[in-house]
C-alpha cells in the first residue's frame, strides 16, 4: 500500500508555526502523518513558505519525503497542483494542520479502509451534546443526535476520487463525494482554532503520557 499525505495550511486558519505542546502545529501535523505515509506535500501560504520548509525539514524522517507548495484561496486548486506533485499512490490522505494530534492508529485506519476499497473515507466522533433547531431566538424541535457525528480529518481517498473532486472545484476537506465511510475518530483530533482548544488538546495528551 502506497499512500501520499496531502496537509493543507488554510490562509484563515492557524498559523502553522504557532507553538503547541514543545513544537509547532505543523510540525506535529507532518509528523503525525508521515507514520503513515510515504509521501507529503504541504501547502501553506507564500508569506510562510520559508519559515514552513525550515519546520518540515526539522521532522525526524522527513528527508525527501517532504515538499512544501504556496497556498492561495482556492483549496480546491492548492490540492490539484498538491495531488499533481504527489508520486503514484493507492491512497491520497487529505488533511488540515489544525488537527496536528490525531493519532497514528486512526490515520492507518483511515487508509486501510481506503486500500481496502472505500472511495472516500472520514474518522468521525458521535455527538454528545443535545442539539435544537432554532428559529430566531425561538427552539422549533430536537434533533436526534444518535444521527449525527462530529468529523474530523485526515479524510482518505482513492487518487481518482480525489481528482474528480479536485477538477470540479470541490474542496475535499468539507465537499466530500456521495459516498463516503467512516471510522473511529479520536478525542485529540480536535480543531485548534482557540486558545482553549489549545488547553483542552494539551490536556488529553498530558493525561495519555
Amino acid at each position: 500500500m502506497k499512500v501520499v499525505g496531502l496537509l493543507i495550511a488554510d490562509p484563515k486558519g492557524p498559523d502553522p508555526r504557532a507553538s503547541v505542546h514543545g513544537a509547532p502545529l505543523l510540525w506535529h501535523a507532518v509528523h503525525g502523518l508521515l507514520e503513515a505515509a510515504d509521501r507529503l506535500v504541504t501547502a501553506v501560504p507564500q508569506p510562510l513558505c520559508g519559515d514552513c520548509e525550515h519546520i518540515v525539514r526539522s521532522v525526524p524522517s522527513a528527508g525527501s519525503r517532504c515538499r512544501v507548495l504556496a497556498c492561495g484561496p482556492d483549496r480546491a486548486g492548492d490540492l490539484r497542483r498538491a495531488v499533481e506533485a504527489a508520486t503514484p499512490a493507492d491512497v491520497v490522505l487529505v488533511h488540515d494542520v489544525a488537527r496536528p494530534f490525531v493519532p497514528r492508529a486512526t490515520v492507518r485506519a483511515v487508509a486501510e479502509a481506503v486500500f481496502a476499497g472505500a472511495e472516500a473515507i472520514v474518522p468521525v466522533l458521535p455527538v454528545t451534546d443535545t442539539i435544537k433547531l432554532v428559529s430566531g431566538d425561538v427552539i422549533t424541535g430536537t434533533t436526534d443526535r444518535d444521527r449525527l457525528q462530529v468529523v474530523q480529518t485526515p479524510v482518505g481517498y482513492r487518487p481518482d476520487v480525489l481528482e474528480k473532486l479536485c477538477a470540479h472545484g470541490a474542496d475535499p476537506l468539507s465537499d466530500l463525494p456521495g459516498t463516503v465511510r467512516t471510522v473511529a475518530g479520536h478525542p485529540t483530533a480536535l480543531r485548534l482554532t482557540t486558545a482553549f482548544d489549545t488547553a483542552v488538546a494539551e490536556s488529553l495528551l498530558e493525561e495519555q503520557g
